[in-house]
């Protein structure tokens, strides 16, 4: 069983990795940011069973599933920090971090959006806007943040 979970989470991992990959160079930042959004939720959408295993087993379950995810999300992360469109002053390791933090947002976000039924578009809707904010508050506290120092 455990071998099949670390199956299912490398092969969730390298999805979303490919879907962060697919959306690079697709227009403006909140185009290409509400198209990553978009697809990553269409995923979740379409792997609602895979995506109830990967938040249940975040945070219990068994210990090197746990450590699998992890390392999926931060390789997710580090595909997505080679998108982030961020001004030069910002250092390599804060654009890292934003990014981690950006997936981790996404993955609870997602976590939520699984609770919704799946005839519930209206809050389907407003729970990407919301993770979408969340998303662009990120970048802006990297940016203001590094322009404080």
């Amino acid at each position: 069983m455990e071998e099949l979970g670390l199956s299912l989470v490398d092969d969730c991992g390298g999805r979303i990795q490919a879907i962060v990959g697919d959306a690079r160079n697709k227009g403006a930042y909140k185009s290409a940011l509400r198209l990553t959004i978009g697809f990553f939720f269409d995923y979740v959408t379409n792997n609602r069973s895979l995506f109830r295993f990967i938040a249940r087993e975040r945070t219990g379950g068994n210990q090197k599933i746990r450590e699998k995810i992890r390392e999926s999300m931060k390789a997710i992360a580090t595909e997505l920090a080679k998108d982030m469109r961020m001004p030069k002053m910002i250092p390599d390791a804060d654009i890292q971090f934003a990014s981690e933090l950006i997936v981790s947002i996404c993955f609870q976000m997602a976590s939520d959006f699984l609770d919704l039924a799946t005839d519930a578009h209206s809050e389907m809707r407003k729970l990407k806007l919301q993770t979408i904010k969340q998303v662009r508050l990120v970048f802006i506290g990297t940016i203001r943040g590094r322009k404080r120092r």
